[in-house]
């Protein structure tokens, strides 16, 4: 992913759209008609009139003006963010596509909607239990975290969303969806709080990826005026002092619009991936079919996607302990080689001292410090030769630090 950058000149503009139409520049940069005029005018660069290039057809001989000096910039950046495609995905989920061909719900019978409870899907009858004995709260029935659908709505839009949730679970059957109903229902919430994702809850299941469907409606609410205070007999202010010092808290009336919201959400994190809602086009009755194949379609892409995330992860993981168990050896070879490096030294510190005592040995008018110097030598050449490695008791038996100096 990265900012791609194109730079428009003036005169090479001004020159593209007085040869050919707007409409072939703007193909040739890009762009839309309404986007290359709106450079144009930020470049000050004239436009042929209406009519232009219907005359130029016809053979016409038409004026064409010279490009005029201006102060605004002679250039124009236009930048554009392009999305990276992962090659190995696509390639991969067209693959996966062709071996599991999306299921077609034509080849199914078609959906009859009925209005008896005793003719729903299994998974419906499941509904419709959990939404007896709810009682109306805030101008609706709420029924969360019970089933697989979660209904919001009031009394006159129950029979839509349960046919909704009917045609639902009639589609998903049809695509080979699985549906999870062993878990109990989930705490009732206060308004403002949060669901506990990482509790388990009843949901359909495509693809190893948990589902759920919600119905909301929209409610409106308005204020209700508190009710007049009548006056006492004999005591007419009295009323009108209350008001001003009792306190009242705020009544809403609800209003049901009948204006449904149905989204499919993934259990894990609770994030929208399918929203619709009654349109001018289609009702939300003719996208329930689209709905359930796009979530097909999306699984199986999540699924290739993860699939392709984890073998590159194994991949790198594989990578990183090759790298690690290379740089062990490394520093292994490392510390062997610092290691005889010492030895050479010693080494090299022990043929000197040999040396010296041979000279000594060599030359009989030496000193009789040197002279008398003759075993020491040979035992500290000894000492430091890493082949010969002999003891010297006097400088070994001697430890660097005082035995007793942490007592009192």
């Amino acid at each position: 992913m990265a900012w791609q950058h194109q730079t428009i000149e003036r005169q090479a503009l001004f020159d593209q759209v007085w040869a050919e139409p707007m409409t072939k520049v703007a193909k040739f940069y890009a762009l839309s008609d309404v986007a290359l005029r709106k450079i144009c005018v930020t470049l000050d660069i004239p436009l042929p009139p209406r009519g232009y290039w219907m005359k130029v057809v016809k053979g016409a001989t038409l004026y064409k003006p010279t490009l005029h000096a201006t102060s605004v910039a002679s250039t124009y950046t236009r930048s554009k963010y392009l999305s990276h495609v992962d090659e190995e995905i696509e390639e991969r989920f067209a693959q996966a596509r062709h071996d599991s061909p999306p299921p077609l719900l034509a080849d199914f019978p078609a959906y009859c909607p009925t209005r008896d409870h005793q003719s729903f899907q299994p998974e419906t009858k499941l509904v419709v239990r959990a939404m007896k004995g709810i009682d109306v709260e805030e101008g609706v029935r709420n029924s969360s975290g019970v089933t697989w659908a979660d209904i919001s709505v009031s009394d006159g839009a129950v029979e839509r969303s349960l046919l909704l949730v009917d045609r639902f679970a009639y589609a998903l059957r049809c695509i080979g969806a699985q549906f999870d109903n062993s878990h109990p229902p989930l705490p009732s919430l206060h308004r403002g709080m949060r669901r506990d994702t990482s509790l388990k809850r009843n949901c359909f299941v495509i693809r190893n990826q948990l589902f759920f469907v919600r119905i909301r409606e929209r409610i409106t609410q308005e204020l209700v005026p508190p009710p007049q205070l009548k006056a006492r007999p004999g005591r007419p202010r009295l009323a009108q002092l209350r008001s001003t010092w009792e306190y009242r808290p705020p009544e809403y009336r609800y209003i049901s619009t009948g204006k449904l919201h149905v989204g499919i959400f993934n259990v894990n994190g609770y994030f929208e991936c399918y929203k619709m809602e009654d349109t001018a086009s289609a009702t939300i009755e003719n996208k329930v079919q689209k709905a359930v194949l796009w979530i097909e379609n999306d699984t199986l892409r999540r699924h290739v996607r993860a699939t392709v995330y984890e073998e590159r992860a194994r991949e790198q993981r594989a990578k990183v302990a090759a790298w690690e168990q290379r740089k062990a050896h490394k520093e292994q070879l490392l510390a062997k080689l610092a290691t005889f490096e010492s030895m050479s030294k010693d080494l090299d510190r022990a043929e000197s001292l040999r040396r010296l005592r041979d000279r000594i040995l060599a030359q009989p008018r030496m000193s009789a410090e040197l002279t008398g110097s003759i075993e020491q030598l040979t035992l500290m050449a000894d000492w430091l030769d890493p082949l010969v490695k002999a003891a010297w008791p006097e400088v070994d038996d001697v430890g660097d630090k005082h035995p007793d100096s942490g007592l009192w």
